[in-house]
């Protein structure tokens, strides 16, 4: 598969990817994507994407809290 940002080719990889849906952030663990190295792109598969919207529709999830490294940079 192509990388649809830099068209460099895509490599699959298993491991955590995190997503923003409404505003909302979660974490995937353990999670099958395809990857480019050059430029970081991640994709899920249209299968997989449909499994992860139908468990966070029904609430599937473990709520965790996690410490994450903010950066405040003004603007100009």
């Amino acid at each position: 598969m192509k990388c649809a940002a830099c068209h460099d080719e895509m490599v699959k990889k298993k491991g955590e990817i995190d997503l923003r849906i409404e505003g909302r952030l979660y974490v995937v663990r353990n999670v099958f994507y395809e990857e480019c190295l050059s430029c970081g792109e991640k994709v899920l598969s249209p299968e997989i994407s449909q499994i992860l919207f139908e468990k966070i529709k029904n609430k599937e999830f473990v709520e965790q809290m996690i410490t994450v490294p903010v950066l405040d940079i003004p603007y100009g």
